[in-house]
């Protein structure tokens, strides 16, 4: 095969360091996301034929006017490279162990081998897997998110196979998916500037996940209630709230996690919002220029209050190193009266809480506001196709099987089966109930062995082959009144109209000079930030000389590089 050029994978491993992307905004092991919702039909009519012999399977198919799922005739072995659940680890070797892999072996004539990371790896893994000879499959964000020029570039330098006539041509269920969107702009999203497609097999979310806000602020409703104050909106609101709760010997009226490695927090940028500016990243405006947050006027607005929450004692310096997880355990457990938290938190915290408190209620927060009614513009609302893809690798000596096998996850039928389980033997996961819907059973929801929910689905079902995530799954995991609440208070005047298309492509000399530039600005610009929300600096005596810095460091070339790609990005399709 073709290697890679050693600069690219120079770049490559200083990219590895830098966290560009989150999809639904979860930081969990989360796996009770699921893929798409069919008919109940189709996964009948596959559970059937799977008992049958190939020769069977073929005159059903002709009785029914089915089409027959066979890709190989057990000849053709397919090496993929792919999520491993951490709550499977101790049960299977890989995951061919899983019973729904090797119902789809039988069911596609596919021999399927696994390439894994190890747990908890930080990308090294990936990093030392470009240097040899690449499985046939590839399911990851790191091409799109850590490699120089992205799909594109690993294109140019001969990793990746460019699948464009492929797909358009043998990838039905794949368009399907597109056309289900009802999106003007997915072409834009599935190819890169080039024209190929570049996102094959990237996540679909149903309607339950789908342009939501995902994330935000949390508080104690029944502190509220207590001390008889009006759930804060404006800025002024807010600071009002943490003062009485200071007053009233809440240890941490705002439990803030150190944010600038924080993904969910810096995808959503609240109170920084409020002031038109993300928390670290380039963003965009109403006339779609490029400008770097932390030199713009607003920033200075941002760290300014910062700095008199901290004075008053209303945030604290332990948020420096603390993640989201960590303010979540206060929040939890009563020491924290604010917090930051996804909606599956909310779901957690309304169950854990009242262990602690049984008096403890949950309200999900407006993004703060300087006035009432101002609309926010830097959140990041979930969409479908992300920087998650699969990936047919050059030297694949199937890319047509590669390409038919990615596309038949994505028909109705399997997205079914990669959600719910085959349901076979004496341990069913699923039934239907009185409302014709699937639901888990107890082998799922209480395991008679004592598995823990998560560790049942990870060794029942197959969330690395989910490529859409399941409507009935989806709406019962986040049936809470208070999850439902999440998403009408976070979502409230409040998109990313300023936030940077998350389907930008650089070149290799963009990402190069990009990733230098934005190192540069973050090594000075960090310590800087937290120098002056705690006093070590002084705000407006240093804020000149601060941005001047910025500037010498490359914040302007910057803009002009991100303004680029985001033009490239507007004129996609216009061909």
């Amino acid at each position: 095969m073709k290697k890679v050029k050693m600069t690219s994978i120079a770049l490559a491993a200083l990219l590895v360091a830098q966290t560009l992307f989150t999809g639904c905004g979860n930081t969990t092991d989360k796996t009770d996301s699921t893929p798409a919702d069919s008919s109940e039909e189709t996964s009948d009519v596959q559970s059937t034929t799977n008992e049958t012999s190939d020769s069977e399977e073929t005159e059903a198919a002709e009785d029914t006017g089915s089409t027959s799922h066979l890709i190989g005739d057990g000849s053709v072995t397919l090496t993929i490279f792919c999520d491993f659940q951490n709550a499977a680890r101790s049960y299977y070797t890989d995951l061919g162990d899983n019973p729904v892999v090797q119902w789809i072996e039988k069911d596609t004539g596919l021999n399927l081998e696994f390439i894994h990371a190890p747990a908890n790896d930080d990308g090294t893994f990936f990093q030392n897997m470009l240097l040899g000879d690449l499985p046939d499959l590839i399911f990851s964000s790191r091409f799109q998110t850590h490699y120089p020029g992205g799909v594109e570039g690993a294109i140019a330098d001969g990793l990746l196979l460019d699948v464009t006539e492929l797909v358009e041509n043998n990838a039905p269920n794949f368009w399907a998916l597109c056309e289900e969107e009802n999106d003007p702009d997915i072409q834009k999203k599935i190819r890169g500037d080039e024209g190929k497609i570049i996102k094959f097999g990237s996540t679909f979310l149903p309607p339950t996940d789908n342009n939501k806000v995902f994330n935000g602020l949390v508080i104690r409703q029944d502190w509220l209630d207590k001390y008889e104050l009006e759930a804060p909106v404006t800025l002024d609101d807010y600071t009002n709230v943490l003062r009485v709760f200071k007053e009233n010997g809440v240890q941490y009226p705002l439990a803030l996690c150190e944010f600038f490695n924080q993904s969910q927090f810096y995808a959503n940028n609240p109170i920084a919002s409020a002031f038109g500016v993300s928390v670290k990243e380039f963003d965009l405006d109403d006339e779609g220029n490029v400008h770097y947050c932390r030199t713009q006027d607003g920033y200075k607005e941002f760290l300014k209050l910062l700095n008199s929450w901290a004075k008053e004692g209303l945030i604290d310096e332990d948020l420096v190193s603390r993640n989201i997880d960590d303010s979540l355990r206060l929040f939890q457990g009563g020491q924290a009266g604010m917090c930051f938290a996804h909606t599956y938190n909310v779901k957690q915290s309304v169950a854990v809480g009242p262990a602690t408190d049984p008096e403890f209620k949950l309200l999900c927060l407006e993004m703060p506001k300087k006035n009432a009614s101002d609309e926010t513009h830097l959140s990041s609302p979930t969409r479908s196709i992300n920087s998650n893809s699969w990936q047919v690798a050059a030297s694949s000596k199937h890319p047509e099987e590669a390409v038919a096998f990615i596309d038949y996850l994505m028909s109705p039928d399997t997205l079914l089966l990669t959600a719910w389980g085959t349901n076979e033997g004496e341990n069913k996961t699923y039934q239907i109930n009185d409302a014709g819907e699937r639901e888990f059973t107890e082998f799922v929801t209480n395991n008679p062995d004592g598995l823990d929910y998560d560790t049942v689905r990870a060794l029942n079902m197959c969330a690395p082959f989910q490529i859409k995530y399941d409507e009935t799954m989806e709406a019962s995991q986040y049936s809470e009144a208070e999850c439902h609440q999440s998403w009408d208070a976070w979502g409230k005047q409040n998109d990313g109209a300023h936030v940077l298309p998350r389907y930008l492509t650089l070149t290799v000399e963009e990402s190069e000079e990009l990733t230098r530039i934005k190192q540069d600005l973050a090594n000075y610009s960090d310590e800087m930030v937290y120098k002056f929300i705690f006093g070590q600096e002084d705000i407006d005596a240093q804020w000149d000389t601060f941005v001047a810095e910025l500037e010498r460091l490359g914040s302007t070339r910057g803009e002009e590089i991100n303004k680029q790609a985001y033009d490239r990005y507007l004129e996609r399709g216009q061909n």
